[in-house]
């Protein structure tokens, strides 16, 4: 950031980013700001001492200013700081409560004729410490309160008993320091408030930028790039929670294997162009044919595997017909099958039964793929149910 006189600039936030930066802070401002009040309220309440030593003549006065009209005040600000109301209108009403305070301490001042008046009036430096640093206020409230504050003092400074010129000019080599250093204290506390809120809304951002990329990662991790569909990982991740989460259905599992017929002669002549975009509207018909919760992937090359859980063999027959009469009802022509199919079709293998165990898979696909030569044999487009060491014969 470009800083003036080695101050860094107040970074620039737009209104959502401001209105953020005051919901963020609130909780945290309003236990500060009530801390504070307290502190600054025993410390003003307590230079009641000095009133009774440097300034006898004045000590009703004072009690009355300090605890009959400071403290109730000082009350109902801690009831509007514990109320549901803005931050910002909560740092406005502290500073109006201590530039109050600075009022009643500067009537108590102008009315004593004690000769200590002049010494104690230094402590008005402690009014603006207490709206800049004890607060922490935002720069903008502390820099009008420190102007009113200096009106008000060098208002009162000239009604002081015994005041002279060169005390007013002796003072003031005391007072403006305090201001000048107090506000840019109060100013570098709000710039890195604002700073370290937009530091943390980066790197918010960045943690989530981080997880949906690692989320697009782990998807294509598990997807085939060609057709969308799962990949092998994709199968072996769905296995894994068929088994974990329902052990059930897990038992009662359709296996389906699907095998696009004649491919290496429908790539060949149409080109591999062709081939792919033929594998996406296989892939496309066999999801829509499918019931919403398999799951489908691709298994290489012209190849897809379907899993169902919580199915049975009556209902082997009917996915494998439906996938098989979706993807010939593509009507995808296919001039060199060298049989009498001259569209793009599927034969498919089915098997029935359990993967909780392990090798239960590998067992059921071993039967799925059984079947599937069984269709391919029996003249392509047609599939196959096995039945262990038989297969049941389908459509052809």
């Amino acid at each position: 950031m470009m800083r003036w006189l080695g101050l860094p600039a107040r970074p620039r936030l737009s209104a959502e980013q401001y209105a953020a930066f005051l919901e963020y802070r609130a909780p945290l401002r309003s236990r500060m700001l009530r801390a504070a009040v307290f502190c600054v309220l025993t410390f003003y309440l307590s230079c009641f001492l000095f009133d009774l030593w440097l300034l006898g003549d004045v000590t009703v006065l004072s009690a009355v200013l300090r605890f009959a009209v400071i403290v109730p005040i000082t009350i109902g600000l801690f009831a509007y700081i514990a109320g549901n109301h803005p931050i910002e209108k909560k740092e406005i009403a502290a500073i109006l409560v201590a530039l109050l305070a600075n009022v009643c301490w500067c009537i108590i001042l102008v009315s004593s004729s004690s000769p200590g008046v002049l010494t104690y009036f230094y402590a008005a430096t402690s009014f603006q410490m207490a709206i800049t640093i004890a607060a922490a206020s935002p720069f903008r409230p502390a820099l009008r309160a420190s102007i009113f504050t200096f009106c008000l003092n060098y208002s009162a400074i000239w009604f002081l008993e015994g005041v002279t010129p060169s005390y007013v000019i002796q003072h003031l080599a005391v007072y403006m320091p305090t201001v000048i250093m107090t506000l840019l204290v109060s100013y570098q506390l709000e710039v890195e408030a604002l700073t370290s809120h937009l530091q943390m809304e980066e790197n918010e951002a960045l943690k989530r930028e981080l997880s949906r990329q690692n989320k697009d990662l782990a998807r294509l991790s598990v997807t085939d790039p060609l057709t969308r569909l799962s990949n092998r990982r994709g199968t072996e991740m769905e296995l894994s929670r068929l088994t974990g989460e329902s052990p059930d259905a897990a038992s009662r599992v359709v296996l389906l294997v699907a095998d696009v017929d004649h491919f290496k002669a429908y790539n060949d002549a149409y080109g591999h162009g062709a081939g792919d975009d033929c594998l996406k509207r296989v892939a496309r018909a066999m999801r829509r044919a499918l019931p919403i919760e398999a799951h489908l992937a691709r298994h290489g090359g012209e190849e897809f595997v379907a899993i169902l859980a919580d199915a049975d063999q009556d209902m082997a027959a009917a996915l494998a017909e439906s996938l098989r009469r979706a993807v010939r009802q593509l009507g995808i022509a296919h001039a060199h099958t060298g049989d009498r199919n001259q569209h793009v079709t599927i034969s498919v293998g089915a098997a029935c039964g359990t993967i909780q165990h392990e090798g239960d898979f590998d067992r059921l696909l071993d039967l799925a793929d059984r079947a599937l030569y069984a269709a391919k044999a029996d003249g392509r487009n047609s599939w196959r149910v096995s039945l262990n060491e038989e297969t049941e014969r389908g459509v052809a």
